[in-house]
C-alpha cells in the first residue's frame, strides 16, 4: 500500500510538472514568430524566449536623444549581467531577456540603432506589417520613450512599466547607472 501511495504522487508530480510546461506564455502571439538577435541573426522568438524569468520589452527610437542616453547604459546592465550568469551559472549566459520595439519609422536609422544593443529586436518589417509596435504600445500604455516593461518568462504577467528605473534590480554583475551625458537612473 506504501507503494501505491508514492505512485500516486509520482504521478501527480508528472501531471503537475507537464501542466507548468503546458501553461509557458506564448511570446510569439505577442512579440512574433522570429527575432533579431544580438548578431544581426534571424532566430525563432519560442527558442530566443525559452526558459527567460523575465522578458523586458524596450521601447525606443534612433531619434529620441533620451533614448540614445539609455540606450548605452541598459547595454552595459544586460552584457554584465550576462557575464555574471556566465561566471555564475558555467556557462548559461542568463535568465533574462530585453526585446527591442522600435519606433523608428525609417528601416537604415533601425538598422543602424539596432546594431548597438545586445539583445534581440522585432524585425522592422514585423513591427508595422503585424501592427506589433502598435499593438504592444497600446496594451503596455507607452505614453512616451525610453520605455522599459518588464515581464514574468512564465505567465508574461507585467512586473513593472517602470523598467527604466528599475532595471538595476533584475540585472546582475557591476555596470554603470549613470551615462557620460548626466542621464541619471533612479
Amino acid at each position: 500500500q506504501q507503494q501505491n501511495n508514492n505512485n500516486n504522487f509520482t504521478s501527480a508530480s508528472a501531471s503537475a510538472n507537464i501542466f507548468i510546461m503546458a501553461s509557458q506564455f506564448d511570446f510569439e502571439q505577442l512579440v512574433g514568430p522570429t527575432m533579431i538577435d544580438g548578431k544581426g541573426e534571424e532566430v525563432p522568438t519560442s527558442e530566443a524566449l525559452k526558459g527567460k524569468k523575465h522578458v523586458m520589452l524596450y521601447f525606443s527610437a534612433h531619434w529620441c536623444p533620451p533614448c540614445r542616453k539609455f540606450t548605452p547604459l541598459l547595454g552595459q546592465a544586460y552584457e554584465a549581467h550576462a557575464k555574471f550568469m556566465q561566471t555564475e551559472t558555467e556557462g548559461d549566459v542568463g535568465d533574462i531577456e530585453v526585446i527591442f520595439v522600435s519606433s523608428d519609422s525609417v528601416q537604415s536609422e533601425y538598422d543602424q540603432y539596432r546594431g548597438t544593443m545586445p539583445w534581440l529586436s522585432v524585425p522592422f518589417s514585423n513591427l508595422h506589417k503585424l501592427r506589433i509596435k502598435d499593438e504592444l504600445a497600446g496594451k503596455y500604455g507607452v505614453r512616451g520613450i525610453p520605455m522599459l516593461v518588464v515581464l514574468d518568462g512564465s505567465s508574461g504577467e507585467v512586473l513593472t512599466k517602470n523598467g527604466r528605473g528599475e532595471y538595476v534590480n533584475y540585472f546582475k554583475g557591476e555596470y554603470e547607472t549613470t551615462s557620460a551625458s548626466g542621464c541619471v537612473v533612479s
